[in-house]
């Protein structure tokens, strides 16, 4: 029997009870795994809430069919009404794949021994924990130095999570089937400071600072110290969502952001 995955918002009552309640209703067709730990060679993941919970999903590695019951939604594909013609339609391999590139994140301390990996499909942030004071980076290409950054921190956004906080401070938005990335300073002291689009790997020194957090994707949260480097490059593997249609950004911005 084919399987299939349900990832959602676990803390929603509503949403949580609609997860139980799709699985008894596949129940018949699929082996329905609920349990994100046992969540393993699926056919699909359904993915119950908004784009949290899709960033949430991105780590396991399978097509996502995504359900909008949350907020935005960018990235979302359906709306709950119709997720049953959806799995017919994917039964019937009636949909396309959008694939979207991931980065591949490396964190290192003073000796450059990697000491944590992580992938992010939105983006990396290096910031400020609490009220701490302005921190200052080095940013690498390479053995090049590109820039020195002195503020509250970076954001290293892939296409998808170019429309995320990046977007929030005047960063560039980036075609969603993009290979590049980009940078953006966040209230850098330095007027000269601007966005960067790439598409080379990057590593940022951490120079001075207290209290650093880098925050991967808004799920994962990890203390920083000067000294320590976080590397950030393209990744081999991609997330790839089910579409039944092609994937049009500037409707989507025209509709929920009011772009007219």
């Amino acid at each position: 029997m084919k399987k299939i995955g349900i990832i959602y918002k676990r803390e929603d009552e509503i949403i949580a009870n609609t997860a139980k309640k799709l699985a008894s209703e596949f129940a018949p067709d699929f082996k329905v795994i609920l349990e994100e730990k046992k969540i393993a060679d699926v056919e699909f993941i359904i993915t119950l809430g908004g784009d949290g919970t899709i960033l949430r999903a991105s780590k396991f590695g399978f097509p996502l069919l995504s359900v909008h019951l949350g907020g935005l939604g960018i990235m979302s594909e359906i709306n709950l009404d119709a997720i049953t013609e959806a799995v017919s339609k994917i039964k019937a391999k009636k949909f396309i794949v959008d694939e979207r590139m991931m980065l591949e994140v490396g964190i290192a301390g003073k000796k450059s021994k990697t000491i944590k990996k992580e992938l992010a499909l939105n983006d990396v942030v290096i910031g400020k924990n609490e009220i701490a004071r302005t921190i200052k980076l080095d940013a690498f290409l390479g053995d090049r130095l590109m820039a020195n950054y002195v503020g509250d921190g970076l954001i290293i956004s892939t296409p998808s999570g170019s429309t995320a906080y990046n977007f929030a401070v005047m960063g560039p938005i980036l075609p969603p089937n993009s290979k590049s990335f980009v940078i953006s300073p966040i209230c850098p002291h330095r007027a000269a400071n601007r966005s960067v689009v790439l598409t080379d790997p990057v590593l940022v020194k951490l120079v001075k600072g207290d209290e650093i957090l880098l925050t991967i994707d808004g799920q994962t949260k990890i203390s920083l110290h000067p000294g320590d480097f976080v590397s950030v490059k393209p990744s081999k593997l991609t997330t790839k969502f089910i579409r039944f249609q092609e994937y049009d950004l500037w409707n989507l911005l025209r509709v929920k952001m009011g772009w007219g």
